[in-house]
């Protein structure tokens, strides 16, 4: 049973809207992109080059079925068919790609610069990969299928008689892709909620642990953030005989020290880390009195200090790289179902599954 014509229109109609808003989010992103700099972070660099294949899908969803009236043999179907096969698994592709950043970063202590040498590479593979088969689509034609990009009843896309290559080469490959996306975040995740846990209990660890601190930096490289870690002067404590300590010499137990985590204008800039096991004597007032700097604040506050936000920033980025691998599920789940009640009911069309479909996809 088929889609009456009310229906069609209805999910032509969808796909437009849809597609319209898509576009003009992707536009914010690629404008926001080039004029800010402070946007310009690994991932958000990343996110950039994906925007790109997703105007390119837009563009194929608002088609719609125009395509498909003018007729199969179109040059218009056939670049519709071309787009689709092309630039929607790249999507898929993009966000491995940022799941690969988070690996490099986390397992393998890989810094910005590192990262964006990697960047053209990651075009070649999210881009190049699909457009072979898309390419190759537009020479493949058989007396008994007919051409392979033909009716797809949303859009020209694969023809039903050539189905079995939608799962062979669109959906197969997605979903291969989305476990190893899926796999690498939830590596990560359990990295992130360990460090988290360890960053919390940061005020009951030696201030000096640089390996602890040197924890943060993961998170540093990717999210733009950048810390900054000096040792400050001491003020000199002056010690009774009955102390036990000789008078004039500082408490071997304080060691101040000072914190600074701020966001990175740019996410080339790499991570600061500054670090001295021998804290220098405050310099001396003209009443005697040390003049302290930024290092006299309590130990215990500037340990919990940095414990906040050093969470507050993995924190963040993991919610951050878990809305992509998010937003590819919702994309991705509704369409999947929607062929796989094609394959198991080849006769039966469901109006409902290909209206979400086209909402999610367009």
């Amino acid at each position: 049973m088929g889609l009456s014509e009310q229906q069609m229109w209805a999910i032509s109609a969808t796909e437009r809207v849809c597609s319209t808003i898509s576009l003009i989010g992707t536009f914010v992103i690629v404008t926001t992109f080039i004029w800010s700099t402070s946007f310009r972070k690994p991932i958000n660099r990343l996110v950039f080059y994906a925007s790109w294949g997703n105007i390119m899908a837009n563009v194929a969803a608002i088609i719609a079925q125009d395509g498909i009236h003018i007729g199969v043999d179109s040059a218009l179907c056939q670049f519709q068919g071309f787009l689709i096969q092309w630039f929607m698994p790249a999507d898929a592709l993009w966000t491995f790609a940022m799941a690969c950043n988070v690996y490099l970063t986390f397992f393998h202590k890989y810094n910005s610069e590192q990262l964006r040498q990697l960047e053209w590479k990651y075009v070649l593979f999210c881009y190049g990969i699909p457009f072979i088969p898309a390419f190759a689509y537009f020479f493949v034609k058989t007396q008994a299928r007919g051409r392979i990009y033909g009716s797809a009843i949303l859009w020209c896309w694969v023809a039903i008689p050539w189905d079995f290559l939608r799962i062979a080469l669109f959906y197969g490959p997605v979903w291969f892709v989305i476990s190893l996306t899926f796999a690498i975040y939830f590596r990560a995740g359990s990295v992130i909620y360990q460090k988290r846990r360890q960053l919390r209990n940061l005020g009951g660890i030696d201030p000096f642990d640089s390996d602890l601190v040197s924890s943060i930096s993961p998170f540093a490289t990717l999210a733009g953030i950048q810390v900054t870690r000096e040792i400050a002067c001491y003020i000199p404590e002056q010690r009774s005989p009955s102390s036990g300590g000789p008078r004039g010499l500082p408490s071997a137990s304080f060691k101040p020290y000072s914190v600074t985590i701020q966001g990175g204008s740019s996410g080339d800039v790499p991570l600061g880390l500054e670090h001295s096991s021998r804290p220098t004597p405050c310099p001396l007032q003209k009443d005697g009195h040390a003049r302290t700097g930024r290092g006299d604040l309590d130990s215990v506050s500037q340990r919990r200090s940095i414990a906040t936000e050093a969470s507050s920033a993995a924190w963040a980025y993991t919610k951050y790289a878990m809305l992509f691998f998010i937003a590819l599920l919702v994309t991705w789940v509704p369409s999947t179902i929607n062929r796989a009640y094609s394959l198991a009911h080849p006769d039966s069309v469901s109006f409902g599954l290909n209206f979400v479909y086209a909402i999610y996809l367009a």
